[in-house]
């Protein structure tokens, strides 16, 4: 019953993750959406794996594949966002004039 109800929790993150991602205007908002099947849905993956196969050489071959996933997830999503800006404004470092918000530090009085 365990690996069912982890093997569901899996398909709600991967659903919402493909929904968000959907739903949204813009590519940059969209990539936030992408770390709910990447870490949530491989943790609940490797613990229904680990429920139902124990302590397996399967059950090891999902933690390393879950462990690559959530390491390399923030990677990805970062030289996906620059890949967006840089296509967008046809360079990657900011520049005066470009359409970005920027939290200015508090003067020094």
């Amino acid at each position: 019953m365990t690996v069912y109800v982890l093997l569901v929790l899996v398909m709600i993150f991967c659903w919402l993750g493909a929904l968000g991602m959907w739903r949204m205007r813009e590519p940059m908002q969209a990539l936030h959406y992408l770390s709910l099947p990447a870490c949530g849905g491989t943790i609940a993956l490797t613990a229904a794996v680990f429920f139902q196969t124990g302590n397996s050489q399967a059950g090891w071959k999902t933690l390393l594949i879950c462990l690559v996933l959530l390491g390399i997830n923030s990677v990805v999503t970062h030289a996906s966002a620059q890949a967006f800006r840089s296509r967008a404004l046809g360079h990657w470092q900011p520049r005066p004039g470009d359409p970005v918000e920027f939290v200015h530090e508090k003067s020094q009085q």
